[in-house]
């Protein structure tokens, strides 16, 4: 009884890395792109896309979620050191 007790007042707590990426949205066109597919899934740009590119190499332009799978995949020791690095780091002064 006393255990089952313990157990409802125990609340869980999971710690999860949020990336903040700076969000901005400039219009372009696939003429000003080096290219008019993306560097990672070789699918032409539709109408309206977000696109961004590696922050760690040169692959070029990517779809946002893309990018995702890639910087996972490829950069996952200089994300982790980056992540490392800004731990501490506050957004705002009132956090």
């Amino acid at each position: 009884m006393y255990n089952r007790y313990l157990r409802a007042q125990i609340t869980n707590y999971l710690v999860v890395n949020v990336l903040w990426r700076e969000g901005w949205i400039k219009p372009l066109s696939t003429e000003s792109l080096p290219n008019d597919k993306c560097s990672f899934c070789k699918e032409d740009f539709k109408e309206l896309e977000f696109v961004t590119s590696c922050e760690f190499c040169e692959i070029g332009i990517l779809h946002d979620d893309c990018y995702k799978i890639h910087i996972t995949k490829d950069h996952k020791a200089p994300l982790d050191q980056k992540v490392k690095d800004h731990k501490e780091k506050r957004l705002h002064s009132y956090q």
